[in-house]
């Protein structure tokens, strides 16, 4: 299989921004039969790009770079890669032109500066820019090729799709073709599930499947690709391969490729007709935020309160201050006379309440920080409470809190 390597440039990915491309780049690429064998990230800088290309180029069959194609003083990649690679750079005026019309086309004064970007490495094929003013480069070298690409995602996609696939299928696929699915987990640790699946993954890797566990709080995700000379045959491997899986994982397994917890709530609430509220507190609405993401949730979700001091509670859901005053608002009867309130309030057929301590203060030694409390109230049922202690910051304790919420409601659907 040919090695893919990818080199993001840009000082900002050193300074605290995420980067997203690899969250495109790893499932595309897998669908054309490849696979990625390391990403760099280097700063706005022609020797740390040069280093880096040339350390990249020495390991990959393929090096694709994303960024540094701007106009601007700090945009340094194609310099970089010239210098790599012993070539030169020289300037294209027929690619300004094209600029100069696409700026004047939304009636934008060109500066000189853009002329940066007509500058093209020496035997490099240029790839247009549909969506910028920055076009692409590919450079090849023997049976070694490196793409030079925008870093905006809105550009740097459509070139991947329509310019650099199509080249990468011809010349390194070998004709194989992939084939994927990821199986969603909730309420089961990462390790846990791990161990649970120890005994498909050797008979499966003989079989040319391949799997990858991911996981954050209260999810994993389980990846399931296959390699084939057809998608027929990719498909049927992995398939099989899922089924097994999912006999292993049994009751854990709440939905595959794009569900969400949120999504499958909506699918279950819409399939026995009810209706939803929510009356949140250490969350901060967290939950209808992840309700309402969803299309068409206004069928189901009726609406959601904030409560966040005490007074709001007894206001909003008419909870007696004697269940504040006798157990406080983080406790089982806070939480129980919260849902039964929001019940009433919203007439719900099923309602979550949440109720904690996120931190980092007003933690006690008998209610520390992290201690959350959910009910459930569905018709024909007794409200029922739940205690959690969730470890982390605040905004982990929120969203642990928020994702055991949905999977509380989704267990009992």
């Amino acid at each position: 299989m040919a090695r893919v390597e990818i080199l993001c440039v840009g000082s900002e990915l050193l300074s605290g921004k995420v980067n997203t491309h690899m969250s495109f780049f790893a499932p595309f690429l897998r669908g054309l039969g490849l696979s990625i064998g390391r990403e760099t990230s280097v700063g706005d800088s022609v020797a740390e790009i040069r280093e880096a290309v040339e350390s990249a180029f020495a390991r990959a069959d393929v090096l694709l770079i994303t960024g540094g194609l701007g106009p601007t003083f700090d945009d340094l990649t194609r310099e970089g890669v010239a210098e790599a690679l012993g070539l030169r750079v020289t300037y294209r005026p027929e690619i300004f032109e094209g600029i100069k019309k696409r700026f004047l086309k939304y009636g934008r004064r060109v500066p000189d500066e853009n002329k940066r970007q007509a500058m093209v490495v020496e035997g490099a094929t240029v790839l247009p820019n549909r969506f910028g003013s920055a076009p692409g480069q590919r450079i090849v070298r023997g049976k070694k090729a490196v793409f030079l690409l925008p870093g905006p995602g809105s550009e740097m996609i459509p070139m991947m799709r329509d310019q650099v696939a199509p080249y990468l299928r011809k010349s390194y696929s070998n004709g194989r073709t992939a084939s994927k699915t990821i199986l969603r987990l909730c309420g089961i640790p990462e390790s846990a599930a791990d161990e649970k699946l120890d005994p498909l993954y050797k008979t499966a890797q003989r079989r040319g499947v391949e799997f990858t566990i991911l996981s954050e709080p209260g999810l994993v995700d389980l990846h399931i690709t296959a390699l084939a000379k057809s998608k027929r045959e990719a498909d049927k491997k992995v398939a099989a391969a899922a089924a097994a899986a999912r006999k292993l994982v049994g009751r854990w397994q709440f939905g595959s490729d794009e569900d969400s917890l949120e999504s499958v709530v909506g699918r279950k609430l819409l399939s026995k007709r009810w209706t939803l509220a929510m009356a949140e507190s250490c969350t901060g609405g967290l939950v209808s935020r992840r309700l309402t993401r969803v299309p068409g949730s206004s069928r189901y979700f009726l609406g959601g309160v904030v409560c966040y001091p005490d007074a709001a509670t007894l206001r909003e859901l008419a909870v007696h201050p004697d269940v504040i005053r006798t157990f406080g608002a983080v406790s089982s009867e806070c939480a129980t006379a919260m849902a039964d309130g929001a019940r009433r309030r919203w007439g719900a057929d099923c309602t979550v309440s949440i109720t904690g301590i996120a931190g980092p203060a007003g933690g006690t030694k008998a209610k520390p920080v992290g201690l959350v409390w959910f009910a459930l109230s569905m018709k024909g049922a007794k409200t029922r409470a739940l205690k959690m202690l969730l470890p982390g910051d605040r905004e982990a304790v929120q969203r642990r809190a928020s994702i055991a919420a949905l999977t509380l409601l989704l267990r009992s659907l």
